[in-house]
């Protein structure tokens, strides 16, 4: 497959320390940032697995039960350093999004083979925009290419290629003592997304993402189609009958990411002790997990799911 893993996530907010306060009051490390030398932009957000360690314990669709190795994550807050700079890199709906606190804008995936991915991406007949990130010191970060999704894509996609590799960049993030999380997320479980028309969204991930269908839930009115890529998983939340209210739904990038944690009680303990609204944990949608969710509005814009696997 063209893609190694969910990279990351954006959570464009308009005050970047503010927006950074509540993560870090639940526990999490957040990395220093950078400013974007270009692009208008300047980032922070917290890092989640990719030390090699397990993966879930199955119980889901797509899921064989084996332990698999974890792919890394992270959750980027991208603040707005130039507005008239970011609008014209990043376009006004990014400005507006950061200045209304909209939640999560965009999924990233990454990949050892930019050029391939948007070579498939063409002949589909996609048109990505192609840039490169720089740091405020003047080193290449990244290569990206934007994929200006139609309707069925569902989510706003970017596709990522690191310079160095992803794996120097993995390494200098376990020196820096970022991946040393004070709250116990394991790792990414999955992120979802609006699809209200749940065949054409699946063709546009299959086909002409190259991402493979994984498995399906049935979960009350609505079909979950699961796309794997790295150790986590890619929801398509759709409407199983016509009558289904997510029929009515826009597409769009749903605001929360669910994270595996260990020990939920303890996890619920904690985020409660900081202060957050955690409700008691109930049965998952998905089969055989527990979970409870911290509210997008405490955690500026972006639900925080708690999954575990019993």
């Amino acid at each position: 497959m063209l893609y190694d893993a969910i990279d990351h996530v954006i959570l464009p907010v308009a005050d970047l320390d503010a927006a950074a306060a509540p993560f870090r009051r639940l526990g999490l490390t957040l990395f220093p940032g950078a400013r974007h030398q270009g692009q208008g932009t300047q980032n922070t957000g917290f890092f989640v697995g990719g030390r090699g360690g397990r993966g879930g314990r199955g119980g889901r669709g797509g899921r064989d039960g084996k332990d698999e190795p974890e792919c890394g994550f992270y959750v980027e807050l991208l603040g707005i350093a130039d507005a008239a700079e970011a609008r014209s890199v990043h376009g006004e709906a990014f400005v507006s999004a950061a200045e209304r606190g909209k939640g999560l804008s965009a999924v990233c995936l990454r990949t050892a083979d930019l050029a391939g991915a948007v070579a498939r991406l063409k002949q589909h007949g996609q048109s990505p925009t192609q840039r490169e990130v720089r740091g405020s010191d003047d080193q290449k970060i990244c290569d990206v290419a934007e994929v200006h999704g139609p309707p069925e894509a569902a989510a706003d996609i970017r596709l990522i290629q690191y310079h160095p590799s992803y794996a120097a960049r993995h390494e200098r993030r376990v020196a820096a003592g970022l991946l040393d999380q004070g709250f116990p997320l394991k790792r990414l479980d999955h992120l979802a997304a609006i699809a209200p028309d749940i065949e054409a969204s699946t063709r546009f991930w299959t086909d002409v993402l190259g991402v493979p269908l994984a498995g399906e839930v049935m979960a009350g009115a609505m079909i979950v189609r699961q796309m794997k890529i790295g150790d986590a998983i890619f929801e398509l939340l759709g409407p199983a009958t016509p009558e289904s209210p997510i029929a009515k739904r826009p597409p769009g990038l749903a605001s929360m990411c669910a994270f595996e944690v260990h020990d939920l009680a303890a996890a619920v303990e904690q985020a409660r002790a900081a202060g957050f609204a955690c409700p008691d944990p109930g049965i998952g949608a998905l089969p055989g997990t527990r979970v409870t969710t911290i509210p997008a509005a405490e955690l500026s814009g972006m639900g925080l799911q708690l999954l575990e696997y019993v």
